[in-house]
């Protein structure tokens, strides 16, 4: 509107002037001077006003409250000032307090941080005078009137930051090879372009990255929330592929911004979950990032929770001003690729040797594909959609014609499980079946072969007998390649290859099951006026800000917005899926007792996101938040270990539409779904006009990539 406006009235100023007459004393030559001159002033404003109006612009999408700037500088120093070989000790809560520049090295830093503390203990006491040099120099760094209580809360808050300016180079350099791509979905989706560096605080531009918190590739989803947008199971992790992973992220964050309605809430959730930060909302009672960051004390908000923004402006203050800070930045050019989509189980090496390819720069090009496609322990999944070189292709070739025949196949390889008994370990199970520890690890995703336990059930490699086609015993086979860290992630389930599913049986399904929910969706109304990272493993942090992920693991529910919490007047929100029998299930009461405690007549419904009154007379409410959030946690996970979503769709509700048959049958999403996209919206009164986010869901049997 702004730009609209600005160019209408540079409009009629240049009409205005071309339609004035020149005077009879002016001369054609002097009345063109002047228009010229008028022309070019107006031109030359409307570009500042344009400018001016951009700078706003992106202040109001990505806003800097003056209350983040110390927490901003800071995070430009340490991406471009100090390198990965040093580091700041510094205060955790207050950034713009650096006490030293260190190398990194853990005794000298665990010396100086000591001295730090004891010079803090003597300040805390109120001591100012008769200081040591060391006292004088922490004093000098706080405000004059820091309290005794802000030096004594100090003490525990001194933490070594890593540098990165040598590793924040390298993923500038590697960010080459996707930046186009990525600029591409952005522009696609309509989101806003400085998202495309959020890779600079996530992983560098790592498509290999992997965290001590098991989140994985470039973008760094963890294994639940990663599953909403891909498929991750024993044979594919398209976390790896970091085109994949780069829609699944934008699907992810528009989702957020859908679900909280602020860009900074969204970026913090990408790290945090929309979950939490949803809790964080509802806690704080806004949605202001700074007052969040300064007030909320959730059980997983720590350091890097607080930070995820600040450094995301720091690294786009950072790029707009890039020849500050880097003198030579050789940018990565991207590679041109040819997909192809797989019609029949392919074995790896048969690609590779019918098209003369070396199977190490076909695996590169593919890493979604796990060690167990290398290995020959499985089939390249039909469906799958592998990536070539273009420039390595002959022009007109059929690829697919090109692959010998004897390396395509109708099935995928089975697999056969064995159930750990006491005292076995992984050597002594491979010793059993003729095969390697590590094919065993890398079979089941085992990191740690210390952790498998009696009565876990493990797969064992299983080889085709290519003269019958029939399954022979597990077989020894080295490996082939160096195992991928994140083709070694947590332990899967028992994820046999599925046959492929129709998508309107699994609708049926679904319909059974929300046809029991507790939604009453009457007649519609007329209208009515949301490697690891730098920020997580390149930070050597306290052992406070590890454990922060160790005993609170990711989980499905971290992207689920619901409040499955009780209020303290003991009432709940009634969610998609629950029941009044399924509540007294959780609270071991008949569900007579949640009835007349809600004034509720048996045939009543009860509409979803109604406030229900409960007791806790058998169970605690811990216990009983624990059930429900346990249920919804394996629904959601069941679901999407058959579904993907691949984007979403805005709808505007029409006169003869009701929002469950909507969701089943034009979308096939269940409605805790749908629900979890729009949270602010009553289902049980929506009107015509109103619009509602349906996700489009993808089944993973019926893609055919099995």
């Amino acid at each position: 509107m702004f730009l609209q406006l600005c160019f209408e009235v540079s409009c009629i100023s240049v009409m205005i002037i071309f339609m004035r007459k020149p005077s009879l004393t002016q001369t054609t030559a002097q009345f063109s001077r002047r228009a010229s001159f008028i022309v070019a002033f107006v031109l030359s404003h409307l570009w500042l006003l344009t400018v001016i109006y951009a700078q706003e612009n992106n202040f109001e999408i990505f806003p800097r409250p003056p209350e983040l700037e110390p927490a901003i500088s800071f995070w430009k120093k340490v991406y471009t000032e100090v390198d990965t070989d040093h580091g700041y000790l510094h205060d955790s809560e207050n950034l713009s307090i650096i006490y030293a520049s260190l190398n990194r090295n853990s005794q000298e830093i665990e010396t100086v941080r000591q001295r730090i503390k004891n010079d803090l203990g003597v300040l805390a006491t109120g001591q100012r005078s008769n200081l040591s040099e060391s006292q004088e120099a922490i004093l000098t760094l706080w405000p004059e009137n820091v309290s005794n209580q802000t030096l004594h809360e100090a003490i525990s808050n001194v933490r070594f930051q890593v540098g990165q300016s040598n590793a924040f180079l390298e993923g500038l350099e590697r960010s080459g090879a996707y930046r186009d791509y990525i600029n591409d979905i952005l522009s696609d989706k309509n989101m806003p372009p400085q998202l495309a560096l959020l890779p600079h605080v996530e992983s560098s531009f790592n498509p290999n990255a992997y965290s001590h918190a098991n989140a994985a590739g470039m973008w760094q989803f963890t294994r639940p929330t990663g599953q909403r947008f891909m498929r991750i199971d024993d044979v594919i992790d398209e976390r790896m592929d970091p085109y994949i992973s780069a829609d699944a992220a934008m699907d992810l964050l528009k989702y957020n911004h859908q679900v909280l309605g602020s860009w900074p809430l969204a970026l913090t959730a990408y790290n945090q979950g929309v979950g939490s930060m949803s809790r964080a909302v509802r806690e704080t009672g806004t949605a202001s990032i700074e007052e969040i960051i300064e007030n909320y004390k959730g059980p997983r908000f720590g350091f890097v929770g607080r930070n995820f923004y600040p450094q995301f402006l720091a690294v786009n203050d950072i790029e707009d001003d890039i020849d500050q800070y880097f003198e030579t930045v050789q940018y990565a050019i991207p590679t041109n690729f040819t997909e192809v989509r797989l019609n029949s189980y392919i074995e790896a090496r048969g690609i590779g040797e019918s098209l003369n390819i070396p199977l190490s720069e076909l695996r590169d090009d593919n890493p979604s594909l796990r060690n167990v496609i290398w290995q020959g322990l499985k089939r390249i999944p039909r469906g799958f959609r592998i990536k070539l070189r273009t420039d390595q292709l002959p022009e007109g070739i059929d690829i697919i014609a090109k692959i010998d025949s004897s390396y395509k196949h109708s099935m995928q390889l089975p697999d056969a499980y064995y159930e750990i008994q006491r005292g076995e370990t992984l050597q002594t199970i491979a010793k059993k079946f003729e095969t390697t520890p590590r094919q065993l690890a890398s079979l089941n995703e085992i990191r740690n072969p210390d952790d498998i336990q009696a009565g876990q059930r493990i797969s064992i490699p299983m080889k085709e007998d290519n003269s019958n086609n029939q399954p022979q015993t597990p077989i020894l086979q080295d490996d082939l390649l160096n195992p991928d860290p994140a083709n070694n992630s947590e332990i899967s389930k028992d994820s046999l290859d599925e046959p492929e599913q129709n998508f309107e049986v699994v609708a049926s399904q679904l319909q059974e099951i929300d046809e029991d929910m507790l939604l009453v969706a009457g007649a519609l109304s007329e209208p009515q006026d949301a490697q690891s990272s730098p920020s997580a493993d390149l930070i050597e942090s306290d052992i406070r800000e590890v454990s922060q992920n160790l005993f609170n693991p990711a989980s499905i529910l971290d992207s689920d917005p619901s409040d499955y919490s009780v209020a303290v007047d003991s009432t709940i929100v009634l969610q998609a899926s629950e029941s009044i029998g399924q509540l007294a299930n959780w609270l071991e009461i008949p569900t007579w007792d949640i009835r007349r405690l809600n004034n509720i007549s048996y045939g009543d419904r009860v509409v979803i996101g109604s406030r229900v009154q409960i007791n806790f007379a058998r169970v605690s409410r811990s216990e009983f938040e624990n059930r429900r959030r346990e249920f919804h946690s394996t629904l959601q996970q069941d679901f999407f270990e058959r579904f993907t979503i691949r984007g979403s769709e805005e709808y505007e509700i029409k006169r003869t539409d009701n929002i469950n048959r909507l969701a089943l049958n034009r979308y096939s999403a269940p409605l805790w779904l749908v629900r979890q996209y729009n949270p602010g919206i009553n289902f049980s009164s929506v009107y015509v006009g109103q619009r509602v986010v349906f996700p489009l869901l993808e089944s993973i049997g019926n893609s055919n990539i099995n």
